[in-house]
């Protein structure tokens, strides 16, 4: 396939995995795995209604590829976590990620439990140091209407210059007539070359015959030297659940410290609406401090302070290290 597409449309499909290591190629035929282990605990008041205990996984992936002609490979992508308990009897095993698709030179189309159009927007404020925090407030969830992580998804992403354009359709396979889980997403992300991002999409279903759920996004990253800037705002229309609206904020700042030091603050809100009563609650209200010491590219200890603004929630603490390759 040609080398120029490959750079363009592969880093959207094959996010987040930094670091895989090639443990085959030949003929056009290639294998990458990755992985990552992670120990965490969280800290939190004598509630212990927030965050708290344990919280440590591992992880692992591959990435196959296989040329077919000059301009055509097939692909495809594997990754499973492992939830680790205090009782070593206890985990918790999810698979992450796994598709197959075809590279082309009109672009990019898999198939299978991958990442919603949307995610392309969401991405952008999704920069917790920690396993803990980041990107509640959104509403885009994993397994909800296509976004996030979702199974039986089809996805077309190409890039235009400076301009990508994610597709996604989230198949029914829901056994009750009544029911639905199909949903379809579109999103857009620009990049200029002064290091500002633009972006937005858009994701609708219709959960039952009673009502149709619909999320709207928008969002913009900036990047200069040591800093790092980045806002979303979601508005959805019953996406949350049947008479329910939201709308939600997400906010980074981070700063690179040193090459191995960088701090960062996180702002999540999100405000939830009762259409049939008006009554609004806020359901996230997160302000996150966040310090993160890279020992290397692999190995790194990090930490963050989440002060929890949602009535009768303590604030708690995520202290970590993480290993990756």
């Amino acid at each position: 396939m040609k080398k120029s597409l490959l750079a363009l449309v592969l880093p959207s499909l094959f996010a987040s995995t930094v670091g895989a290591v090639e443990v085959y190629n030949d003929n056009g035929q290639s294998v990458d795995v990755y992985g990552r282990a992670y120990a965490g605990h969280d800290f939190s008041g004598e509630d212990k209604n927030a965050n708290y205990g344990n919280d440590s996984y591992i992880r692992i992936g591959a990435k196959l590829k296989s040329d077919i002609s000059e301009s055509l490979s097939a692909f495809g992508r594997y990754e499973l976590q492992w939830d680790l308990d205090d009782d070593e009897k206890q985990t918790e095993t999810k698979t992450r990620l796994a598709y197959v698709g075809i590279n082309s030179d009109v672009g990019a189309f898999s198939f299978g439990r991958q990442y919603g159009a949307v995610e392309l927007v969401a991405d952008l404020t999704d920069s917790a140091y920690t396993n803990a925090y980041g990107n509640e407030a959104l509403g885009v969830g994993k397994d909800h209407d296509g976004t996030g992580r979702d199974n039986s998804l089809l996805k077309y992403s190409n890039k235009f210059g400076a301009l990508q354009l994610d597709a996604s359709y989230r198949l029914d396979d829901n056994q009750n007539d009544l029911e639905s889980d199909a949903a379809y997403g579109l999103a857009a992300a620009y990049e200029l070359d002064f290091g500002l991002t633009l972006a937005a999409g858009f994701n609708t279903s219709s959960p039952t015959d009673d009502y149709d759920a619909s999320i709207f996004l928008v969002g913009a990253s900036y990047k200069t030297g040591p800093v790092k800037l980045a806002a979303t705002f979601a508005q959805g229309s019953e996406f949350e659940g049947q008479n329910i609206d939201h709308t939600g904020y997400e906010l980074t700042f981070e700063y690179k410290i040193t090459k191995q030091l960088r701090a960062q603050v996180l702002y999540n809100a999100q405000e939830t609406e009762d259409t049939t009563s008006s009554a609004t609650t806020d359901s996230v209200d997160d302000l996150v401090f966040g310090v993160r010491y890279d020992f290397n590219k692999k190995f790194r200890t990090i930490a963050e302070y989440r002060i929890n603004g949602v009535t009768g929630k303590d604030d708690d603490f995520h202290l970590a290290a993480r290993y990756s390759f």
